[in-house]
């Protein structure tokens, strides 16, 4: 009888702690970077003026970043006869936080890459500066600073988070749909195993097997 309710109580530890597993924290979800997003803009003249391209319909240049944090590559490429540059302004500091200057000397063709992590609306991780930055409307702003009075700007907006935040939802929930079947089977097992330990140890299952050993009905 010992040994069976031993055998009992490991088994009822055992699957107790299967769901319970479920609970624990893992690393891995901590240490995936983030998403990175390449950008390729053009340092140009459009009808005359200094501009970023490509342009939306109504003439502006807009990246859409689909969440954050994410990290930003931009490629831009130089296609005019002025200097440009690329720059994103720090309301932090006195200096500017990004700034990739693309001279009419590197000539036509020519490209400078920078990288950038927005961490939240506002907010850039550049090499170890961490800052709040200008925005309009709720957009990062970037400008080239010979043309910025003249409209050569545009925008990093944050969009389709609601969409980038579903998948991690939905996997809640299956998880805590499968906690729930381990937790119902670990249920009916722990009730089988107990009755089973019960019924062999009863003093009425022993003399009835006893009974039948004699002989009788």
């Amino acid at each position: 009888m010992r040994n069976r309710a031993v055998l009992a109580l490991t088994l009822a530890v055992v699957f107790l702690a299967i769901p319970l597993s479920a609970f624990l924290p893992t690393s891995s979800a901590v240490d995936v970077p983030p998403p990175r997003l390449y950008v390729t803009l053009v340092a140009t003249s459009v009808g005359g003026n200094p501009r970023f391209t490509p342009q939306t319909a109504d003439g502006q240049t807009v990246i859409i970043v689909p969440q954050v944090p994410v990290v930003v590559n931009i490629t831009l490429i130089f296609d005019d006869t002025f200097d440009h540059t690329f720059t994103i302004r720090s309301t932090e500091a006195s200096d500017n936080l990004i700034n990739v200057d693309l001279p009419v000397s590197t000539g036509r063709g020519n490209s400078k890459t920078v990288e950038f992590t927005i961490v939240k609306q506002g907010q850039i991780l550049f090499g170890s500066r961490n800052e709040t930055v200008e925005t309009v409307g709720g957009r990062i702003k970037f400008f080239c600073i010979p043309h910025e009075a003249a409209g050569m700007v545009g925008y990093i907006a944050i969009g389709g988070a609601a969409e980038a935040a579903e998948p991690p939802e939905k996997g809640v929930f299956l998880r805590a749909y499968w906690i729930g079947l381990l937790g119902f089977a670990g249920t009916l097992l722990l009730v089988g195993i107990s009755y089973f330990v019960i019924k062999g140890s009863s003093r009425h299952y022993r003399d009835h097997h006893e009974h039948i050993r004699r002989g009788g009905p």
